[in-house]
C-alpha cells in the first residue's frame, strides 16, 4: 500500500497530458501510486500518456477506463475508490505540479496529523502568473465560512492532500449531474467534517488557465443549472446540521455573486427571464455585503424587480462598452 495516491482524470487534454505526467513521475517522493481514469477521452490523450509512462518504469501506475464519458466528479470518485494510499492528491490532467509537492504536503500532513493540507496555487495565464492566497484558520467554523465564500474560498480539490480514510468515512461525492461547482460541492463538506486543516509552507500547484476546452471556461446555461443544484443541496446540508443561519450572510453574498457573474458572462434574454427568480429570497441581503461590482448590483436589482427587458438592455450595453475597450 502506497503512502500517497495521486488521482488524475483524463479527458481531452492531448496538449497538456505529457507535461502533467512528467511533473507527477518526477516527484522527489517515491512511495506514490498513480491512478489515471480514462473518462472515454475522444482524442489521443491516453496514447500520449502511455508513451510517458513507459519512460518511468519504476513508477506504480494504474489506468482505469470508463466506457463512456461520465464527467470529472465521477472520474474522481472512480479514482478515489481505486486508491490505497494513506493520503490522496487530486491533479487535473491539464495542470502540473512542482517536483517536491507530494513530499512537502505528505510531511506536513504526518507532522500535523491533519485530515487536509491546503497549498496555494499558481494560476498560469498566457501572459502572467498569479499566485493565490488561501487562508486556513484554526477555527473550524471560520474555515467552513471561508469555503462557502466565493471570493475567499479555496474550493479546488487539486491544491490539497486529503486523508483517504477520512474522505471515504464521510462518503462525500458530488452528484454525477454536476460538472461545474463539483470541487466546491466536495470541499464544502470536507471542510465541515475535518478535524484538522493545515496550510502548506509554499505554493506548488500550477493551474492551467489557458485550456479553452475546460468546463470552467465555457460558460453557459449548464453552469447555471449546476450552480443552482450545488446551492440546493448545500442549503439542505446546512439545514440538516443546524448551521444555516450561522452562515446565512456568507451564503447570501455567494449566491448573489455567482448568479450575477454567470449571467453577466453568458446570459441571454431567455436565460435572464428563466433565472430572474433564482435566489430572490436572499439576493438583496447578499448585495449588502459591499463586494459586488456596480454592474452586478444593477443587473441583480433589475432582475429582482422582474424588469427583464431593462436588464437585458443593460447587459447588451455593458458588453458593447467592454468590447470597445
Amino acid at each position: 500500500m502506497a503512502k500517497v495516491s495521486v488521482l488524475v482524470p483524463v479527458y481531452n487534454v492531448s496538449a497538456y497530458i505529457e507535461r502533467c505526467a512528467r511533473s507527477l513521475f518526477e516527484q522527489t517522493f517515491d512511495d506514490i501510486e498513480y491512478i489515471f481514469v480514462n473518462d472515454a477521452t475522444p482524442d489521443d490523450s491516453m496514447e500520449r500518456l502511455e508513451a510517458v509512462i513507459r519512460q518511468y518504469p519504476e513508477r506504480e501506475v494504474r489506468i482505469v477506463s470508463h466506457e463512456r464519458n461520465r464527467g470529472l466528479a465521477v472520474a474522481r470518485k472512480t479514482a478515489l475508490l481505486a486508491a490505497s494510499g494513506d493520503y490522496v492528491c487530486c491533479v487535473d490532467s491539464d495542470d502540473y505540479i512542482d517536483r517536491d509537492m507530494v513530499a512537502a504536503l505528505y510531511a506536513k500532513a504526518v507532522e500535523e496529523g491533519a485530515d487536509i493540507v491546503v497549498a496555494d496555487m499558481y494560476f498560469e495565464y498566457s501572459d502572467q502568473t498569479v499566485v493565490s492566497n488561501f487562508v486556513v484558520y484554526q477555527d473550524r467554523e471560520q474555515n467552513c465560512k471561508n469555503v462557502l465564500d466565493v471570493k475567499k474560498n479555496s474550493p479546488f480539490l487539486c491544491s490539497k492532500m486529503i486523508r483517504r480514510k477520512f474522505w471515504l468515512d464521510i462518503h462525500v461525492f458530488a452528484p454525477k449531474e454536476i460538472r461545474y461547482c463539483e470541487d466546491v460541492y466536495v470541499t464544502t463538506r470536507l471542510y465541515f467534517f475535518a478535524h484538522k486543516i493545515v496550510k502548506a509552507d509554499r505554493t506548488y500547484y500550477h493551474y492551467n488557465c489557458n485550456n479553452a476546452g475546460a468546463i470552467t471556461y465555457k460558460r453557459g446555461e449548464a453552469h447555471m443549472k449546476d450552480m443552482l443544484l450545488y446551492w440546493k443541496d448545500t442549503d439542505e446540508f446546512l439545514r440538516e446540521h443546524n448551521v444555516q443561519e450561522r452562515y446565512a450572510d456568507t451564503v447570501a453574498f455567494s449566491k448573489a455573486y455567482m448568479k450575477a457573474r454567470l449571467l453577466m458572462e453568458a446570459g441571454t434574454g431567455s436565460m435572464l427571464r428563466r433565472y430572474a427568480p433564482a435566489f430572490h429570497d436572499v439576493e438583496m441581503r447578499g448585495m449588502k455585503d459591499g463586494r459586488l461590482r456596480r454592474g452586478d448590483k444593477v443587473l441583480l436589482t433589475l432582475l429582482h424587480y422582474r424588469l427583464v427587458g431593462a436588464a437585458y438592455l443593460f447587459l447588451c450595453l455593458l458588453r458593447l462598452k467592454n468590447r470597445g475597450k
